[in-house]
């Protein structure tokens, strides 16, 4: 009987696809459905994610998967298989896209996170080639990494005008901290924190209100360390 773990290495082996990763965006917002240039096939994932939509963006110089997250979780491993996945692939970083409430004008990043699900991914899987059993989950969301995207969005002039609007707990617009609920954030960084992987988590306001939209090639190259040009 196979364990959990070699479980996950079979899904591995079977779904790699021919084009390799640098960057997984995980949508649970539906923020960027129209984004990338093909198809990324999920036929073989394992449920909730066979019929995810998925494209990937192939013609460019960074090779980007844009997966949106399932209405329905699952629980054990499958519930953050396109983490491990891309990571085999070659990925370098995660970007995760949460819808922000109504009431956020401005970007937030996200420092911490507290699980409240109990439905973590690496509960049973035992001991796997991927990464320790109990990582180090204090790193995985990378602060650099989180400044330099945000500072790159708030850096369009209609999102920056939003920002400035926002109030934090202290009374003063542009301040924090924020309390945010985001349901099925947990599960994809306790992954990258299996691998290694290091994550960016952002919550954003919805791309179609007018005068909003999203730098997502630069977002990108900030991931990768690429040099940007506005």
């Amino acid at each position: 009987m196979l364990t959990q773990a070699e479980h996950l290495e079979t899904g591995i082996a079977a779904c790699l696809p021919g084009t390799p990763c640098d960057v997984l965006v995980l949508d649970q917002g539906g923020l960027a459905t129209d984004q990338g240039d093909a198809s990324l096939v999920t036929d073989a994932w394992p449920e909730p994610w066979s019929h995810a939509h998925a494209r990937q963006d192939t013609s460019g110089s960074q090779r980007v998967w844009w997966v949106s997250s399932p209405a329905q979780p699952s629980s054990g491993w499958p519930t953050a298989f396109p983490v491990w996945l891309a990571q085999a692939a070659g990925a370098q970083a995660m970007l995760i896209l949460a819808r922000a409430p109504q009431t956020q004008k401005g970007p937030r990043h996200l420092t911490d996170v507290v699980d409240l699900t109990q439905r973590s991914p690496l509960i049973g899987l035992g001991p796997s080639p991927r990464g320790p059993l109990f990582p180090d989950r204090t790193g995985v969301l990378d602060p650099e990494l989180a400044q330099r995207v945000q500072a790159l969005i708030q850096s369009t002039p209609a999102i920056a005008a939003d920002a400035a609007q926002d109030t934090g707990a202290t009374g003063d617009a542009g301040s924090g901290p924020w309390d945010l609920v985001l349901p099925g954030i947990s599960a994809p960084l306790a992954a990258a924190a299996h691998v290694g992987l290091p994550a960016v988590a952002l919550a954003l306001g919805d791309p179609a209100e007018p005068n909003r939209s999203y730098p997502w090639k630069q977002i990108i190259q900030a991931l990768l360390h690429v040099p940007t040009a506005l």
